[in-house]
């Protein structure tokens, strides 16, 4: 009688052991839910919306918007039109701009965008050597209701 009690000591010891050494796995989605959630990715312009319901991707640099592409985009009936050509516009990089210091906390750095130009609808690089490279942010997507 007392070997089988200290047999189960033992094995209730090493369940207890097993238990509490289990490493915590991250709750998955409930059975028939699907997947959990994912994170969006971080938009790369925003969005200004004039009064035609018209939508131009700008980026900011230096308080400016400026065009991100030199398409503006419109719902039907009205037609999409492109910017005029030599429009100055931003060509977006995940770069931040300078290196930031590992203690100064900011929610949002500035991103790297290069100076371009617009061509038939397209933001092209000015081929410059070295590129002109200009601190930028993403604004908010908003309306523009003055045109």
């Amino acid at each position: 009688m007392f070997g089988r009690g200290m047999a189960f000591l033992w094995i209730f010891a090493l369940a207890i052991v097993a238990v509490a050494t289990e490493k915590p796995q991250a709750p998955g989605p409930v059975d028939g839910c699907g997947e959990p959630p994912t994170t969006p990715k971080p938009n790369n312009h925003g969005i200004v919306t004039d009064t035609n319901l018209c939508n131009r991707t700008i980026l900011e640099t230096n308080g400016r918007k400026v065009p991100a592409s030199c398409m503006v985009i419109c719902p039907s009936p009205r037609k999409n039109y492109k910017l005029p050509t030599g429009l100055p516009c931003l060509l977006f990089s995940e770069k931040p701009f300078l290196q930031e210091r590992k203690n100064e906390l900011r929610s949002k750095p500035p991103y790297t965008c290069e100076v371009g130009v617009c061509r038939n609808g397209t933001c092209i690089s000015r081929r410059r050597q070295p590129p002109h490279l200009v601190p930028c942010k993403v604004p908010a997507y908003r309306h523009d209701w003055r045109e």
